[in-house]
């Protein structure tokens, strides 16, 4: 006799997105552009462009992103990128990380979902050797605090 119990919704998990799941981190920062009212300033091609420039950042080790999934989805994100440019390449450090695309799910705020993400952007940057990162906010995020 078979018993029809219900299944249980998966852990909430912490996770690396894959090269495949861009689309997904392209989403996440156009809703965040959207939001910030940033939408009326991207150019026309600004997916294919970001999508080719985070490609091109996941399989040389210099991008990532990382995401909150909660019954399978992800519901919030936040990306990382190594930089060298000036003036941080004329210090010792010579780069350092650029936090970006923190995005949480309206429905899904005030639970540490975008602090869980920042985090872990910053563990990744830690084991790459760098030690120092930048991160701007939003208007709207720096109220959240």
């Amino acid at each position: 006799m078979k018993t029809d119990t219900p299944q249980a919704s998966p852990a909430p998990q912490l996770t690396q997105l894959t090269e495949a799941e861009l689309p997904l981190a392209l989403d996440f920062r156009y809703r965040m552009m959207e939001e910030s009212g940033m939408v009326p300033l991207l150019a026309a091609d600004w997916r294919e462009l970001t999508h080719a420039l985070y490609a091109e950042g996941y399989r040389a080790g210099t991008i990532a992103h990382f995401g909150w999934r909660e019954n399978g989805e992800i519901v919030a994100t936040a990306g990382v990128m190594i930089r060298d440019d000036f003036p941080v390449n004329t210090l010792k450090p010579r780069r350092y990380g650029w936090i970006m695309d923190v995005y949480v799910l309206p429905e899904h705020r005030r639970r540490g979902h975008a602090r869980r993400v920042v985090e872990e952007t910053l563990a990744w940057l830690r084991a790459k050797g760098v030690v120092f990162a930048r991160l701007v906010a939003s208007e709207q995020a720096k109220q959240a605090r």
